[in-house]
């Protein structure tokens, strides 16, 4: 995701009016945001992790991003590799999230029958 993207996403979920109020959210001064939207200027890791919660996007995605464009050529290419395992793994885990309530309300355990030891129910 694009700097100016995030930050407008952040922007927009918090209701900020401006890209002031959202630097104040973030507790920094305007100035560096500026830098960041108009590509730049980089923020602290810390600062991106907030910037993500406020945007409502995954902290890790965010980083990744950010150092796989700082990168060298070998190292961008083993951050792109970071990239897709992690997309790969969320995709993974949001489909298990998401079949998981339809499997359980398609099983019928009305069928089953449990045995019962005489010997364990009568004492």
């Amino acid at each position: 995701m694009e700097n100016r993207e995030l930050l407008q996403r952040a922007q927009e979920r918090i209701g900020a009016k401006s890209q002031r109020d959202l630097a104040k959210a973030l507790g920094m001064n305007n100035s560096s945001l500026s830098l960041l939207a108009s590509g730049k200027g980089e923020l602290s890791d810390e600062t991106y992790i907030k910037l993500a919660k406020l945007a409502g996007v995954d902290p890790a995605e965010v980083l990744i991003e950010k150092h796989e464009r700082k990168a060298g050529p070998e190292a961008r290419a083993v951050w792109a590799r970071i990239n897709a395992a992690v997309s790969k793994s969320a995709v993974l885990g949001l489909g298990a999230i998401l079949l998981l309530p339809a499997l359980q309300t398609h099983a019928d355990t009305s069928k089953f029958q449990v045995p019962h030891n005489k010997y364990y129910a009568n004492q």
